[in-house]
């Protein structure tokens, strides 16, 4: 069952990085079929070409250098501003709610952690425990602020 997977997978990956290459088709005495780009005894050469539909791959893109004037490419669907508005005002609201849910939690946590700082029977465990989780707060906080940062410059 692996062998035609990995076959299939072979010859997609042959036909679309070379497709000027031989591809050798090859079944064994039990039926197994195997794809090779190496002769081997008692294999036929396959003709494999690209489909004509295929569009070539897409260039990588640059960093964010391209002004804003410039249109956006032909493949990219645009959004009218009023849309983009409001998809931004959408994200900003959440990374809020995010934020404030956050904030609350980290209050929660650092109590959490006086309280059982005050215990006698608190372990060095629990204390990292609960220090951890103080700091995790205090990163989520710090990712969420950066993220309203550039919401709002339009990011």
């Amino acid at each position: 069952m692996l062998r035609p997977l990995l076959a299939s997978l072979l010859l997609c990956s042959a036909a679309t990085t070379a497709s000027a290459a031989t591809i050798y088709k090859h079944v064994d005495k039990d039926g197994h079929v195997t794809f090779t780009n190496v002769p081997m005894r008692g294999a036929r050469a396959v003709l494999v070409t690209p489909a004509a539909d295929e569009a070539p791959p897409a260039p990588p893109r640059a960093s964010s250098s391209r002004p804003a004037s410039a249109a956006a490419p032909a493949h990219i669907p645009s959004v009218d501003s009023g849309t983009q508005r409001q998809r931004d005002a959408g994200r900003r609201r959440i990374l809020q709610t995010e934020l404030d849910n956050e904030q609350r939690a980290l209050g929660e946590a650092r109590q959490s952690l006086q309280d059982a700082g005050k215990k006698a029977g608190a372990t060095p465990a629990q204390l990292q425990r609960l220090r951890d989780a103080v700091t995790d707060r205090e990163r989520n906080i710090a990712a969420l602020k950066q993220e309203l940062g550039n919401a709002g410059d339009g990011n």
